[in-house]
């Protein structure tokens, strides 16, 4: 017994040391619990630029009619063929066709007319803006409709636009923050965050134009009620920023 008790009493300073050594190297960690969290203040920022268009993409529209779907499409199929020949001889390239359907016509009464269909379909390509002139071969060939026109960008431009709109948009958020967090009294410690949300919107055009007065004569140019100018393209871009101060 009295020589456990010495070998008790040697050990305690031992013991007493370990306890103080954990109790101190705790000390920090509690103090980092009880730390205040980050102030963050959460603005957002525009950025708009433009860039040149120098495409046109155009849509045009053709349709025939028959007394049976094969008959009709055969006929539509031909009508398509020719047009598509005629733009590949002016250089046209890309040359597609969608919206193709048949539909069996009905009568006032709701009923199916026997031996009466109908075929549509558009055929779309893309030339440079400055050849729009085009479609002026396009229409000798009795098209229906101009189903719609619009003047692009190309992409190369279309980049330098976008990182020219975002350059704005981070400029527009941190103009933002400085102007509340001076009101506030505070300084902008670090961006913690940053999140970029961009559209393209398009240019100007010419949507559905049916067949008529405007281009009869078959001259687009003649057709100055349907005149676009090429304009620009716009990029505009949205950048939220999540900043420390």
């Amino acid at each position: 017994m009295q020589r456990l008790a010495k070998i008790g009493q040697r050990l305690l300073p031992w013991l007493l040391t370990a306890l103080i050594l954990m109790t101190v190297g705790g000390l920090p960690a509690l103090a980092q619990g009880a730390s205040t969290p980050p102030r963050i203040i959460t603005v957002t920022g525009h950025g708009h630029h433009t860039a040149p268009t120098t495409l046109a993409e155009i849509t045009l529209g053709i349709s025939d009619k028959g007394d049976s779907a094969k008959a009709t499409y055969t006929q539509l199929a031909k009508r398509t063929s020719a047009i598509a020949k005629t733009l590949k001889a002016r250089k046209v390239d890309n040359i597609k066709t969608s919206n193709v359907h048949l539909d069996l016509k009905y009568g006032r009464d709701g009923k199916p007319q026997k031996d009466e269909y109908e075929a549509y379909r558009n055929i779309e390509f893309q030339v440079p803006a400055d050849e729009i002139g085009v479609l002026d071969n396009a229409i000798a060939l009795n098209i229906d409709r101009i189903q719609n026109i619009r003047y692009l960008a190309n992409e190369k431009d279309l980049l330098a636009a976008r990182d020219q709109a975002l350059e704005k948009a981070i400029t527009d958020a941190q103009a933002q923050a400085k102007v509340a967090l001076d009101q506030l009294g505070f300084s902008l410690e670090d961006v913690v965050d940053i999140q970029v949300n961009d559209a393209i919107t398009q240019a100007p055009g010419v949507d559905a134009v049916p067949k008529g007065d405007g281009y009869a004569s078959g001259s687009w140019s003649a057709a100055s009620s349907l005149a676009v100018e090429d304009g620009a393209q716009a990029v505009d871009v949205q950048v939220t920023l999540k900043v420390q101060y």
